[in-house]
């Protein structure tokens, strides 16, 4: 008989102890290495405990997690008393620590879950009414082009009175336990049904009682004149304008049927709202959505944060959102996370907005950027993610909202879903039955629980993980093979916002202070 060696012994044991870890399941779903440009760390799924690295460790961790194999390790350029070393680092941890000890998914759960009947009946917290599908501009990217067969294409259809009284009710009889309560107001254009948004403001001043309630629109603004402007402002609808920056960029894309671009009238729009607000003497409240479309994004945000940077007739800390050209769902193949194959797809996708964004505070460490309000919700889920001394034992449904709970959006003609973004998806019922709850429960929980499990079992972002019903649904249901590549877009954001976060922490760390006073939402 051979006798066998300290080290090959050691070696045994630690695979052992790897393959034990493992629990016949995969690997990859128990963490992630990623590195800043002075240091090298590990988040841990289970617990959301995020640890400092050595370089040996780091390149263990990282070996067994993207190969799924402890005897990949012995192609690693390291030494076999270092390898055991690293290893004996890991295993120590793992009993201090409760690291790389995630329970394997079973389900998922959450208010979707345990309190959806609860939440639905007299909790729900915001509607969002579709006063008309007419628009007046045709921008080149939007939605509803008919290059996006999952939305509604331009229609001509206006909401009634009637339908918008029937939603108001419903709202308001379901909202009992809110005290904070929002009506929103939505198109097409909604200002090309502005009576129809007069009335409804009129309305649900009558019928909402005892509640803060406020109101919401997104707006191109071209179409607001000063009587419209100064009804606005005196009835506090909080407005997002949508423009993308200076005349150039803006009317590359936002134009109207005739070609014609629309910057000038958004502008016209924009003034007359600021003018407004100083005839009741407050600070001009609204804030901004641009879309950008590629491909010289870098000189698109110099010239986007120079045109902000210098509207001297504008607050300088109004929000921006920024976003690129949505080109829609496509069916895509499942890849295993942390796989070869998801690195083949990680190196055909970047993020222009937030590359430049991390020059540019390279460069100028306390320039305030127009990406900053997207920067921070991004750190957010970073800085106030789930932390715990053991692993949590249930998982959540990502970002999935309770449907209709948080945001039910009302089509022209009455029927509900979950919110604008969804497209054309089953209905969550109608302004004449209501919801439809055994249909939700199916449709929304049990279906979705069904299918994210699969693949949501694999996934170390799992309890980071933003994603929702968008982009999952098609007209008949759950269509998971939409869902691929935002899985995979969910998980370079969520790595790009660990490795920020923590060059922040290393080289500037009471900025992250600020993050403290923010909410996630």
């Amino acid at each position: 008989m051979i006798a066998r060696t300290t080290s090959e012994l050691d070696i045994i044991h630690f695979k052992e102890f790897f393959y034990k870890l493992k629990n016949n399941s995969y690997f990859g779903r128990l963490g992630k290495t990623f590195h800043t440009e002075k240091n090298l760390y590990f988040l841990d799924t289970g617990t959301g405990k995020i640890a400092r690295l050595n370089e040996n460790v780091y390149k263990v961790l990282k070996c067994l997690l993207e190969n799924d194999s402890f005897d990949s390790l012995f192609e690693l350029n390291i030494s076999e008393d270092n390898l055991i070393l690293a290893l004996n680092e890991i295993r120590e941890a793992v009993e201090k620590e409760h690291i790389l000890s995630a329970p394997i998914l079973e389900t998922l759960t959450g208010n979707p879950v345990l309190r959806l009947d609860e939440m639905l009946s007299n909790k729900i917290q915001n509607i969002t009414l579709e006063l008309t599908e007419k628009c007046n501009l045709r921008c080149k990217y939007c939605i509803y082009n008919p290059s996006h067969p999952e939305h509604r294409e331009f229609g001509h259809r206006d909401m009634n009175f009637e339908t918008a009284k029937k939603a108001i009710d419903f709202f308001n009889n379901h909202s009992g336990d809110t005290k904070e309560v929002y009506i929103g107001f939505y198109g097409g254009e909604p200002l090309l049904n502005f009576e129809l948004l007069k009335k409804c403001i009129d309305y649900a001043k009558i019928k909402i009682k005892n509640k803060d309630l406020s109101y919401s629109m997104t707006t191109n603004a071209t179409l607001i004149t000063e009587d419209i402007a100064n009804f606005l402002v005196e009835n506090k609808v909080s407005i997002t304008v949508s423009l993308d920056g200076p005349k150039l960029i803006h009317n590359e894309n936002r134009v109207y049927a005739n070609g014609k671009g629309s910057f000038d009238d958004t502008v016209r729009g924009l003034k007359n709202l600021v003018k407004a607000y100083k005839r009741i003497g407050a600070s001009p409240s609204f804030g901004f959505n641009i879309v950008t479309s590629g491909p010289n994004y870098e000189e698109k945000y110099d010239q986007i944060h120079n045109f902000f940077k210098n509207l001297d007739w504008l607050p300088s800390d109004l929000p921006i959102l920024c976003s690129t050209v949505d080109p829609g769902p496509k069916e895509m193949e499942y890849v295993l996370p942390q796989s070869k194959d998801e690195k083949y797809y990680i190196n055909n996708i970047h993020e222009p907005l937030f590359d430049w964004s991390d020059r540019k505070k390279q460069k100028s460490p306390n320039e305030q950027l127009f990406s900053q309000g997207g920067l921070n919700k991004e750190l957010l889920r970073i800085h106030k993610r789930l932390l715990t001394d053991k692993p949590a034992k249930q998982y959540g449904m990502n970002g999935c909202c309770v449907p209709g709970y948080r945001k039910m959006f009302v089509t022209v003609d009455g029927n509900f879903y979950p919110c604008e973004r969804v497209g054309n998806i089953p209905s969550l019922g109608n302004v004449d039955i209501g919801l439809d709850i055994p249909k939700i429960k199916k449709l929304y929980v049990e279906d979705f629980i069904n299918e994210a499990k699969k693949y949501c079992k694999n996934c170390w972002a799992v309890n980071l993980c933003s994603a929702c019903y968008t982009n999952s649904y098609d007209e008949n249901g759950v269509h998971y093979s939409y869902r691929h590549e935002k899985c995979i877009d969910e998980r370079i954001a969520i790595e790009s916002s660990l490795v920020r976060y923590h060059s922040i922490f290393e080289n500037n760390p009471q900025e992250l202070g600020k993050l403290n006073e923010m909410e996630l939402t």
